[in-house]
């Protein structure tokens, strides 16, 4: 083999070394995760400063590397050609093309692409020196390409793409908030779903309203000016919250909100005697809000606010129940137990369940990894009512998806205990 075939096979292998260095950095450039490189660039990262300002314009880079890339492939390849012609003849274009396509697709394709799988983000990091390389010398050429591209889409009747998307949608977010902690095992796992569920809570805050959390009239403690005011003291000793409702004609007329060191500064002002308490005179105005009013634009006035609840009104103006900061944070963190009231019972060896018929839809969900429906009602107890079209008996068992819903106990018309099941494989196909 003469001096000028090695200095030849010197440059086909050269040519196929960068032609992997073009595959590797469009794979890794591409596969970048862009809030990655957002919070690097927010760090002070240069080579994440460099990397995201060449992600805004995505179809430039990419025409550019593909440029590069089949400008060193087809040089390399009639190289090939042409030296294995000087040793083999006419057939040697027969084995040029062989022999190329496989050295270009094993070592110029798949296997710089499948190194830069590897670790997308550290890889996108390395080659930013080679994409402002390439940028500078074929930049020019990239926007001559997507002209012509762009010209030819006109003319063929189809919409021109946008260079970039303004920014990672909602259901992108949702499904990386799925993939977290996926793999993982014992407590990481519990972590991770954990975690999970709170991430979808923050998400969950704007399409929610002040409805889907709220605690209703039937169930809030509250202190009624009709009763006398030893019994009013007795109901703030004896329940577990620090804020009360005031109101008269049971609940038809809104006085106000107290607070428990409101009751013990009345109780001071009347020398110890409970029966000359003015609760009325220590109230704090109640903050009125529609049920239909958005979660987080709630949350926004809680954060002013000196009480942090709300008289929840329905359209026609009436009472529907209460609202107050707790409420919206359990949409977040899940619900926050009161004196070690536990939020589930004990999981039987079949996965049966009781709970309690306000206990919310989601809340199951958040702590079992289970699937109810959320969009029907928002407690399990209402839920039941509204697949049954009505109140159910006692001992009545529904199935939802695949779940069986057994009534336990009613108070009145209202479901107070249940039990839910979820159903064998075979149920459930």
């Amino acid at each position: 083999m003469d001096a000028s075939s090695l200095a030849m096979l010197g440059i086909i292998l050269a040519l196929l070394c960068a032609s992997a260095m073009f595959s590797g950095t469009e794979t890794a450039f591409t596969a970048a995760s862009r809030a990655f490189v957002t919070r690097r660039a927010k760090e002070g990262d240069r080579k994440a400063i460099t990397l995201g300002r060449l992600s805004e314009r995505k179809d430039r880079v990419v025409a550019a590397i593909l440029v590069g890339n089949n400008l060193v492939n087809t040089t390399a390849t009639a190289l090939a050609s042409a030296l294995l012609i000087s040793w083999f003849g006419e057939g040697g274009v027969a084995y040029a093309s062989l022999v190329m396509t496989a050295l270009l697709v094993i070592f110029s394709e798949v296997l710089p692409k499948t190194l830069a799988l590897r670790s997308p983000d550290a890889a996108a990091m390395r080659v930013v020196p080679v994409l402002s390389g390439t940028m500078r010398l074929l930049g020019p050429v990239a926007d001559l390409v997507n002209i012509v591209v762009r010209g030819t889409l006109r003319l063929l009747g189809f919409k021109t793409p946008e260079a970039d998307r303004p920014g990672i949608t909602e259901d992108e977010l949702l499904g990386a908030i799925d993939l977290h902690g996926m793999g993982h095992a014992g407590p990481a796992d519990l972590a991770a779903r954990q975690e999970r569920g709170m991430l979808r809570g923050v998400l969950a805050l704007d399409d929610m309203t002040v409805r889907d959390v709220m605690t209703h009239r039937s169930r809030v403690v509250a202190l009624n000016l009709a009763e006398t005011p030893e019994k009013l003291l007795a109901r703030v000793l004896a329940s577990p919250h620090a804020r009360f409702p005031l109101w008269g004609r049971d609940g038809e007329e809104i006085l106000g909100v107290v607070h428990a060191r409101d009751v013990l500064r009345a109780l001071q002002a009347a020398g110890g005697d409970a029966a000359r308490m003015d609760l009325a005179a220590v109230a704090h105005p109640a903050s009125l809000v529609i049920e239909t009013r958005p979660l987080r634009e709630q949350l926004q006035d809680f954060r002013k606010a000196p009480i942090k609840m709300a008289m929840v009104l329905d359209e026609y103006g009436s009472l529907k129940g209460i609202v107050t900061l707790e409420d919206i944070v359990e949409v977040v963190v899940g619900q926050i137990v009161q004196r070690g009231e536990a939020i589930l019972g004990d999981l039987a060896e079949n996965g049966e369940v009781e709970v309690r018929g306000d206990l919310r839809v989601r809340d199951i969900n958040r702590e079992l990894g289970w699937d109810l429906p959320e969009d029907e009602a928002a407690t399990v107890g209402g839920l039941l009512v509204a697949r049954q079209r009505g109140i159910p008996a006692v001992g009545a068992e529904v199935t939802i998806g695949f779940y069986a819903l057994r009534v336990l106990e009613r108070r009145g018309q209202r479901i107070d205990r249940l039990v839910i099941r979820p159903l064998p494989a075979e149920a459930e196909a």
